[in-house]
């Protein structure tokens, strides 16, 4: 296992978050014109051959295969059913909301850490994440009157991201951060192409496409303006990607996962800008929690870690 940089992971993982918000609005706002199906498989039809090149340039000679192919391969279709989960709420709940849903990860990851992996979270941080989930249980408001069934999507979604995260840190700490990023899209095009071509095939009643365009419409054509957006999109995947591989390869799972908060904070804005979504009272107070959270935790020094089971 690599020796552990806190800081340079924190910066990586708040730089990787602030892209994927971005990216997610930019997915939630074009949910009307494309398939999840069809961007994922266009948006990997880019970004499999610049990720390739990219281990062939960057590491010469070095070998283009995983050194543990089953976990990596593991993680890879974590991460795909994340994305799957995830983007199948965007259409149906607000941004901020999917958000902050998705951000009980952190919680899921420091529990997963301990009983998985060995690693110890302490006191400190652990208080920090319970006050990062009371924010979240303040802002979505389970059984009030705003509260939507669809918010369990991005639930789901942040148990398979702590999963993932954890077999990052545990079984693929050694592996090139481009190889991680190149599994998880392979997997994301392995995915779109799958689903499209059951989609043809099955042929859905159109009452259930017109409920769900995101997950069971036709692809949309494709022009330059659309093209320029999956690029756009490709390249910010890229970058996500690796960089989120390399926070979780240097640096405490439990650390990382805590500034993955800053997702919530990215995701806000982006939902106040692009779709008019203002946050109440209430959230603010929750919003503030998180961020007290994150504080907290990085104000006190990295726990030790035990040594991460072989295999």
């Amino acid at each position: 296992m690599r020796p552990a940089q806190p800081v340079l992971g924190v910066a990586l993982i708040v730089g990787s978050v602030f892209l994927m918000s971005f990216g997610d609005a930019v997915i939630k706002y074009n949910s009307a014109s494309f398939t999840a199906w069809q961007i994922f498989a266009l948006r990997s039809t880019i970004t499999v051959p610049v990720l390739a090149g990219s281990m062939v340039l960057l590491g010469p000679g070095e070998p283009l295969l995983p050194k543990r192919l089953r976990w990596v391969a593991l993680r890879s279709v974590l991460m795909v059913l994340m994305w799957i989960a995830y983007y199948a709420a965007l259409p149906l709940i607000s941004l901020s909301a999917a958000a902050v849903a998705f951000y009980t990860a952190p919680l899921f990851i420091a529990l997963l850490a301990r009983s998985l992996t060995g690693e110890r979270v302490g006191p400190a941080r652990w208080l920090g994440i319970v006050l990062g989930f009371i924010g979240v249980l303040v802002v979505l408001r389970p059984g009030g009157d705003s509260f939507s069934p669809a918010v369990l999507l991005p639930v789901l979604a942040a148990f398979l991201y702590a999963l993932s995260a954890i077999v990052t840190r545990a079984k693929c700490a050694d592996e090139r951060p481009l190889v991680l990023a190149l599994g998880l899209n392979l997997g994301l095009l392995a995915a779109g192409l799958l689903a499209s071509a059951g989609l043809m095939l099955a042929s859905p009643a159109e009452g259930l496409v017109v409920a769900h365009p995101f997950l069971l419409g036709p692809w949309a054509s494709m022009g330059a303006r659309e093209w320029a957006l999956i690029a756009f999109l490709a390249l910010l995947m890229v970058i996500f990607a690796t960089g989120v591989a390399m926070a979780y390869q240097i640096a405490p799972a439990a650390l990382i996962g805590t500034f993955d908060y800053t997702y919530v904070v990215f995701a806000v804005v982006w939902g106040y800008v692009l779709f008019a979504e203002r946050p109440d009272g209430l959230a603010v107070v929750g919003l503030l929690l998180i961020g007290a959270a994150g504080v907290l935790v990085a104000s006190r020094p990295a726990p030790r870690t035990q040594p991460a089971p072989a295999g």
